[in-house]
């Protein structure tokens, strides 16, 4: 366990992989292999995860979900990996990050919780919730 030390780019590297592979899962509307993006799922229920997420989709008039680093087309410009936003505890981080379609946000907040780990870091899917 790491304690006090403070998230190293390798955590954050780590973070960042998690979530493009989450992303790219959602962009391919594969919901259910969104364990296979983590090492644990608070909300498991995939089929769930779909019907929610989807359901804002197609609310909204969204195909899909972008995947990282699209560009937006909202103001100010900005880009998305600077969207990611870490929160450091003595024994790990979350990060949130904003979800997208078409370039535009579809007020949908990734939520995921890391773990500090003698071997490395444990990753869990938290949530999707609106924002």
């Amino acid at each position: 366990m790491k304690g006090d030390i403070l998230m190293t780019e390798q955590d954050r590297e780590v973070a960042i992989r998690t979530i493009k592979d989450i992303l790219h899962t959602l962009h391919e509307k594969r919901y259910e292999d969104l364990p296979s993006c983590v090492d644990e799922m608070e909300w498991d229920d995939t089929e769930v995860i779909r019907e929610c997420i989807q359901g804002t989709l197609d609310i909204n008039d969204f195909d899909t979900f972008d995947e990282y680093g699209v560009p937006c087309n909202f103001h100010p410009r900005y880009e998305y990996h600077h969207e990611v936003e870490f929160y450091e505890r003595s024994d790990g981080f979350d990060a949130e990050y904003d979800l997208t379609s078409g370039g535009e946000l579809v007020n949908l907040r990734l939520q995921l919780e890391f773990l500090y780990l003698k071997d490395g870091v444990k990753r869990i899917f938290r949530t999707i919730d609106p924002t």
